[in-house]
């Protein structure tokens, strides 16, 4: 049923509107037609001129079915952090009924709230409606969100400790088809066909479930690379392993020639604009470590004839390496590590073919020498974590923007928290979404066999 009134009639004469008006009141511009037991609002605002001005820009959603009796009124995208609101604040709305039809009944007060009027809206306001049949209304919960805790900050948590798995120095955690997964040579009797080299797989944060490998026994752990739908995985005698399945933990010999030994596995080249996609690697052919490339595992590029050497401060092993594209270009950009004559690398190198490669960094310590060090791609930034350099462990976070060119320290709400363990040849891996970040393991004096999780906050918000 519909009846008609004139705008701004008040409240206190409902009832006896809603006996008394017929729809015979027809065309005229000065009326409009209501629903006669619509109590719902159809639009919230707050402003205030003065010391908040930006609270105009705040929309506001109106859910109508809200939780149990209530509708909700609130601002889907909160307010900046440590916003600072003044005492009062000034409301608008538009209701069904096209009327001042709401009464403020927050803690059990009853005060008649029109378009203009002023609220406390630093706490939730419960909010009363009534529909021009006077009998019908409507219950609303209005709040104002703001942010409470800083957007630009990061949150670390330990979310798992005593992990038997990660008793041991010998561990890598890789991605694999979404799903981490984390290989470790522990000392134990494996059945006949697998090795001493156990996989855990993680089905959540604190939930491994674990069987024993395929892998050869002289697998270089640490060595485990992941393109993210393959694993590639080396021996300590030079051969090259690949792991296809999700579902199974079968290994595939591949097919190189006998001349190589594979010495470091640098990580998967994408495909590109008049670039092929494959493996890039460090083999040791005639004695000599040089650069290598392969496609299909079958052809492989190297210099055979008369091989160059790699520069002697190029890392061969536990360096953080990271595929991504630059201008169209893919490329594989390599960060830290240790060098195969055994000393701590600062330097970043990148390629675009997996054959040569360039040092992005120039003679000046960018970061400390760190051993075991993690680099990964994070919030648009390439950041730095862990790491040590004789007895000292790093404690600070850096990050770069420029493809890890240059660095600095991260601000003090970024930094690992008091009770974090200073680590080194840890295993750090993110989420599909690249949300959370997971340090695995590691070790300080004796092995760490925890996982702690950290986070951006503003990634963590809805909006």
């Amino acid at each position: 049923m519909k009846t008609i009134i004139k705008k701004g009639l008040n409240l206190f004469s409902l009832s006896i509107l809603a006996g008394s008006i017929a729809s015979c009141f027809g065309g005229s511009n000065e009326y409009e037609t209501f629903p006669l037991t619509d109590a719902e609002l159809l639009d919230f605002r707050l402003y205030h001129n003065d010391s908040l001005p930006e609270l105009e820009d705040v929309v506001f959603t109106i859910d109508q079915r809200g939780e149990g009796s209530f509708g909700l009124i609130y601002n889907y995208d909160s307010m900046a952090y440590m916003t600072e609101l003044p005492e009062k604040v000034f409301v608008d709305y538009l209701s069904a009924s096209g009327m001042d039809n709401v009464l403020n009944i927050t803690d059990g007060d009853s005060i008649w709230l029109k378009s203009g009027d002023s609220i406390d809206i630093s706490k939730p306001q419960t909010l009363k409606v009534f529909a021009l049949d006077g009998v019908t209304t409507k219950l609303y919960i209005a709040q104002l969100n703001i942010h409470q805790v800083n957007p630009d900050s990061v949150q670390y948590n330990q979310i798992a400790s005593d992990l038997s798995f990660l008793q041991t120095e010998d561990t890598k955690t890789v991605v694999f088809n979404e799903r981490f997964l984390t290989y470790s040579r522990l000392n134990i009797t494996p059945p006949p066909g697998y090795s001493s080299i156990q996989l855990h797989t993680m089905q959540d944060a604190a939930l491994w479930i674990g069987e024993f490998s395929k892998l050869p026994e002289n697998t270089v752990i640490r060595g485990i690379q992941s393109n993210g739908n393959r694993l590639f995985a080396y021996t300590e005698d030079g051969e090259l392993y690949i792991r296809y399945d999700l579902n199974a933990d079968q290994w595939v010999q591949a097919n190189k020639p006998a001349s190589i030994k594979i010495k470091s596995i640098l990580g998967y080249l994408n495909a590109g604009h008049d670039q092929p996609e494959g493996l890039c690697m460090v083999v040791e052919t005639d004695g000599i470590n040089t650069f290598a490339f392969t496609e299909d595992f079958t052809h492989w590029e190297y210099d055979s004839i008369s091989p160059t050497p790699i520069q002697d401060d190029f890392p061969l092993y536990d360096f953080s390496t990271h595929s991504y594209q630059v201008m169209l270009t893919e490329r594989i950009t390599i960060f830290g590590g240790t060098s195969i004559n055994g000393v701590a690398q600062y330097s970043v190198w990148s390629t675009e073919n997996g054959r040569y490669w360039a040092k992005l960094t120039g003679q000046i310590d960018i970061f400390p020498r760190l051993a075991g060090a993690n680099i990964f791609y994070y919030n648009d930034e390439f950041w730095l974590i862990n790491g040590i350099l004789d007895d000292y462990y790093n404690e600070n976070v850096y990050y770069s923007r420029d493809g890890g060119v240059t660095w600095q320290i991260k601000p003090e709400d970024y930094q690992l928290p008091e009770d974090y363990p200073e680590r080194y040849n840890a295993s750090l891996v993110a989420d599909k979404d690249n949300k959370y970040f997971y340090i695995i393991g590691g070790k300080q004096t004796d092995v760490l066999p925890d996982i702690w999780r950290g986070h951006l906050n503003k990634l963590g918000f809805k909006h």
